[in-house]
């Protein structure tokens, strides 16, 4: 928890990616800056259209911000181990203290039906005599202007044939410029109060009657939160920070189907200013086998399974091929397409809604997927004879086609390259697959995959090792390096001491680092003239790579430096910029809150090792 002052919140502005706070139902979530404003909420999941956009344009999108009317001082945190937002301004007329969640949705906690949605703000004059502010500007569907109705100073709704908006609450609203609506109050100490938005999405729309309700509801929300964390079985290094790891990919899960996705934003750019931004409420297969050891090790049985079986869900349309991405029912027709009345975050546009990637060959896919079948067999789940039948086919398609030239884990415009990760991963695909038969889980004939297995590893050897760099390269028979492949320990392709291994994380350093940080790969490999900033999940792989080779000293002095490029509730984007060390990219990402995990678990699992 950190310290800073704001002013009032009644500027449109650009905020730092950073300042934003997430709170969700695991089927939405809003992004809440440390002034008060929800500036990106959408619903009533996660990729449908954002009510609040002011993200991507600050005149255009729309917010919801409660805060205090005057300057104040700011520190903010989650409680204990919720995903609770508590927020506390100290101005001179008094202290306020707002706290924000969405409820869970009815059922089981968090699996119930998509109808009902509701944005909780509980407001509490702690001291003194604050000035409360208010300003509400609703713009369903990505900054479109409706009418909003009154019903009293206290309600209010916008409505359509299909969804319905009511915002009531404890403090009167009046209409403002630009269908926007507003009040102050002035409260004494101890005065409390709440403000909510509720939507509903084809049902009848029913309002809590009483604060009561309210209050129960914020005892649902971080009883469950807080159940969650709970159990989480880690006590090792950076124990906190896994578990606030843990409950930020609990939070980008959604329940009805069990898909975790990327991020909880779209549009967010990696290079301000340019036209690197991309939609990513959708769930990559390359990020499978990393969220799979994640729940697995850490003790998450229940998370594991469900994600297992979206994965066998939602791939079964396309086997025995495997597209890159998938939304969260296991459609893969995302119909990417320019968001048109956004000027996007700080001018990066245009903003992209939807995303084109599944059109994409990224051969690693199938690594990911066997490497998490494995991983949840091996950690006590059941394979049904379907499932088996299904991962026979993707290691028969891994035999078909891993000599052929795909665009890559980071998604590289054509022309296509054989890229090393992507032909390790291949290898991976049917080394998992030949354990699983090991272990006595299938009775496919393994002499086929272990002679293919052997032929990838052989081409990976000859083809991708640049003596002149003494390094593996990104791809076959190129010269530029890719931080990928310090993955290769990991995957069991060769041994972190390995001295070909030792010569690529070396190489690696001098290139692409920039302090703990890690580029991807060099700038004008992916033929974009902008220049993005460093992969946060890279560094991560790093001080996976250096525990694995029994440097634990090195391994947890990186994992420290890096987290202090999280912002103050241990929150992570997609990469940093390297000069500034400002967030970019989508937020908070999934791929970097799971590397810290796997970085973390090769910490402990390897102190035995000595570098």
């Amino acid at each position: 928890m950190t310290e800073a002052s704001h002013s009032s919140g009644h500027e449109r502005s650009y905020r730092p990616i950073g300042e934003y706070a997430v709170i969700g139902d695991t089927l939405t979530a809003a992004l809440v800056s440390r002034s008060g404003s929800i500036d990106w909420l959408c619903l009533p999941r996660f990729d449908d259209g954002a009510i609040f956009s002011a993200l991507l344009d600050a005149e255009r999108g729309g917010f919801f911000s409660v805060g205090p009317a005057a300057p104040a001082r700011t520190t903010r945190r989650y409680l204990d181990n919720s995903c609770v937002l508590v927020t506390r301004h100290e101005a001179e007329d008094g202290v306020l203290e707002v706290t924000d969640f969405l409820s869970l949705p009815p059922g089981n906690n968090g699996t119930g039906p998509r109808a009902q949605r509701e944005d909780i703000r509980r407001v509490r004059a702690l001291a003194g005599a604050p000035c409360l502010s208010v300003r509400i500007a609703p713009r369903p569907r990505y900054g479109v202007i409706k009418k909003i109705r009154r019903h009293t100073d206290h309600l209010w709704s916008i409505n359509s044939s299909k969804e319905s908006v009511y915002l009531h609450g404890d403090f009167p609203l009046a209409r403002g410029a630009a269908a926007t609506l507003e009040g102050t109050a002035r409260l004494t100490a101890g005065q409390a109060g709440d403000i909510v938005l509720n939507y509903t999405h084809g049902a009848i729309n029913v309002l809590p009657a009483a604060s009561a309700q309210i209050d129960r509801k914020a005892e649902q929300a971080t009883r469950y939160w807080q159940g969650y964390a709970g159990k989480v079985s880690y006590d090792g290094p950076f124990q906190k920070q896994v578990v606030r790891s843990a409950l930020v990919l609990r939070m980008l899960t959604f329940s009805t189907s069990g898909a975790v996705l990327a991020a909880v934003t779209m549009g967010l750019p990696e290079a301000v200013g340019g036209s690197r931004n991309w939609d990513y409420r959708y769930c990559w297969l390359r990020d499978a086998s990393f969220i799979m050891h994640g729940f697995a090790s850490l003790g998450l049985r229940q998370e594991g399974d469900a994600f297992f079986r979206w994965l066998m869900h939602a791939t079964q349309l396309s086997a025995p091929r495997l597209r890159p991405v998938y939304d969260v029912h296991g459609r893969t027709d995302l119909d990417a397409s320019p968001l048109r009345n956004h000027e996007g975050y700080r001018q990066s546009g245009p903003v992209r809604r939807g995303n084109d990637a599944t059109f994409q060959l990224q051969l690693d896919a199938y690594g990911s997927v066997l490497q998490a079948a494995l991983v949840f067999a091996q950690s006590g789940g059941k394979l049904s004879r379907s499932e088996l039948h299904r991962l026979a086919g993707f290691a028969r398609t891994v035999c078909d086609v891993w000599t052929l030239p795909d665009n890559g884990l980071w998604e590289q415009p054509d022309p296509r390259r054989h890229h090393t990760y992507s032909k390790v991963m291949c290898w991976a695909a049917l080394d998992a697959f030949i354990k699983l038969g090991e272990q006595g889980l299938h009775d496919h004939e393994l002499e086929h995959f272990r002679r293919e297995r052997a032929a990838i590893r052989e081409s990976v050897l000859a083809r991708a090792w640049n003596e002149h760099k003494q390094a593996f390269t990104g791809a076959y028979d190129a010269d530029w390096l890719d931080a990928s492949t310090l993955l290769l320990p990991r995957l069991g392709f060769l041994d972190a001491n390995d001295p070909r291994m030792v010569g690529t994380y070396q190489a690696i350093e001098e290139s692409l680092a920039h302090g703990p940080h890690l580029r991807r790969y060099p700038h004008g490999v992916d033929g974009f003239a902008s220049r993005e900033g460093c992969f946060t999940a890279c560094g991560y792989w790093a001080a996976d790579y250096l525990a694995r080779r029994g440097d634990i000293q090195a391994a947890e002095q990186r994992v420290g430096d890096l987290l202090r490029s999280a912002n103050d509730l241990g929150l992570m984007s997609e990469e940093t910029d390297s000069e500034t060390g400002a967030m970019l990219g989508n937020f908070p990402q999934g791929f970097s809150h799971a590397a810290l995990i796997g970085a973390a678990l090769a910490i402990e699992e390897n102190r035995d090792k000595t570098s």
